[in-house]
């Protein structure tokens, strides 16, 4: 892909996520302008690193960044969690993936029960049904977080469409 498509589709990607060139600039720490060069195709393809921090900012794979942005995935070495260098590469071999890893994510962490009496208590939840509960499709549609499927919001509409799917399939 080239300078110009690829800046094109970063700008698509920021737009979907309703973010204004000020506000990428605040999540990557590079200048509007400098944003701006890139998505208006003025500036060379980024580099792995530039990717990484742009996909943090625009909430998307690093991976899907540099796939669009032309580097194959036989550059991309998933094992060792590194950016290749062979051939004819002009990457410098690059550790990237273990950065993607150690997100930080911000669940509900109590929930309200309904006892037999009809009193509604709160209980905290444990670290060890936070992590279950971020990998359980029904509590994570149930859950008052954003969700995304191919980098769109679900909304409540297609949350509910989700549910009926799957307890079509599981129930």
């Amino acid at each position: 892909m080239d300078a110009k498509k690829f800046g094109k589709k970063l700008k698509e990607i920021r737009k979907e996520k309703k973010l204004t060139l000020l506000d990428l600039k605040a999540r990557t720490g590079y200048s509007d302008s400098y944003l701006s060069q890139i998505e208006n195709g003025y500036k060379d393809l980024p580099k792995p690193a530039l990717l990484r921090k742009l996909a943090t900012g625009l909430d998307v794979s690093p991976i899907y960044l540099m796939n669009l942005a032309g580097y194959s995935d036989s550059y991309i070495d998933l094992e060792n969690d590194r950016v290749k260098n062979e051939g004819n590469n002009p990457l410098k071999e690059e550790k990237f993936l273990n950065e993607i890893r150690n997100i930080d994510v911000k669940l509900p962490c109590t929930e309200e029960i309904k006892t037999e009496s009809g009193e509604h208590i709160i209980k905290e939840l444990s670290d060890d049904e936070l992590r279950r509960r971020l990998f359980d499709l029904h509590d994570l549609l149930n859950m008052d977080v954003e969700l995304y499927y191919k980098n769109a919001s679900l909304t409540d509409e297609k949350r509910n469409k989700v549910r009926k799917i799957l307890e079509l399939i599981f129930e």
